[in-house]
């Protein structure tokens, strides 16, 4: 069996006697990116807190490398990442990367090890000099240092610009080339794009899960359109009088109708109309909101 696994099984967990993980159940046994994905109070952090130990779970296990996770040894060769801003303000970057060194007992150049991810024009400043991007960065290079073969981020590029964001994500994807990453997020679209295998998460239940394509495939060939209430009833008889395959989802004022068929055909039907709608191909968000009712904005608030 491979050493390098993680495997949580019927996992439970309530606060004030609101259930908040129902019934978990993962499998990782094998290097990649690996994503769980929904909105904030989603049950996500909470996951990630009792993998790696932080948190006590009501009901079920959580088992690394062979041995359970609240084990003290097994602890110590997971790193984590947490949504909080770690770094001494009064420190210099490279005080930080040397207290990695020194914690690990690392043979590594901490200058070089900073040439890798581009940050080495910041190795002699003061952390509090550091941009909020910049900083994310520098903390997920520090947890990288210790070159752990499990490693868990909580929502890493959460709040950050789209440059920082891909910066991120580069570096998580060329580490898990021979690592396990586990990594929490809400933006799906993006975060589908780097990752290996998906869990989306709902209310505290894993919805969904396989890889990228697994979950594409479950909407293969369809695209959403989005119209106003006031247009539905009348795009709806066209659609059912020229489509035989669609869904209705509806969301506040909007109606999202998931169809398959000559696209260009009801294109034209609505411009002839006159009608406001919007059309795309079905992406993770769509797949999401069609399995759950539920849309998630940029900060990963539900709409």
């Amino acid at each position: 069996m491979n050493t390098m696994f993680v495997e949580v099984k019927n996992l439970y967990k309530s606060y004030n006697n609101s259930m908040v993980l129902k019934d978990i159940n993962i499998r990782i046994d094998k290097p990649g990116v690996y994503l769980i994905a929904g909105p904030n109070g989603s049950g996500k952090t909470t996951l990630l807190e009792i993998i790696i130990g932080l948190r006590k779970a009501d009901k079920g296990s959580v088992i690394i490398n062979g041995k359970f996770g609240n084990d003290i040894e097994t602890k110590e060769k997971v790193g984590f990442l947490t949504q909080e801003n770690s770094l001494r303000k009064s420190s210099k970057v490279k005080e930080e990367l040397n207290l990695v060194k020194d914690i690990f007992n690392l043979n590594i150049d901490t200058y070089e090890y900073l040439c890798k991810f581009g940050l080495q024009k910041y190795y002699n400043k003061r952390t509090k000099q550091l941009s909020g991007g910049t900083k994310r960065r520098l903390l997920v290079t520090m947890l990288f240092m210790a070159g752990q073969d499990i490693v868990i981020l909580d929502e890493p590029v959460s709040g950050l610009d789209p440059f920082n964001r891909n910066e991120i994500w580069n570096m998580i994807k060329d580490y898990s080339r021979n690592k396990i990453v586990i990594v929490s997020d809400h933006y799906l679209n993006e975060a589908a794009r780097y990752s290996d295998y998906i869990y989306l998460i709902n209310e505290g239940r894993i919805i969904l899960s396989g890889t990228t394509t697994d979950i594409m495939s479950l909407c293969k060939d369809r695209y959403l359109i989005k119209v106003r209430k006031e247009f539905f009833d009348e795009v709806e008889n066209f659609i059912s009088a020229h489509f035989n395959d669609y869904e209705v989802r509806i969301s506040g004022t909007v109606y999202h109708i998931f169809l398959k068929g000559d696209k260009n055909r009801l294109i034209r039907m609505l411009e002839e109309k006159g009608m406001s709608f919007a059309i795309h191909d079905v992406d993770f968000e769509d797949i999401y909101f069609y399995y759950t009712g539920t849309i998630v904005n940029q900060e990963g608030v539900v709409k």
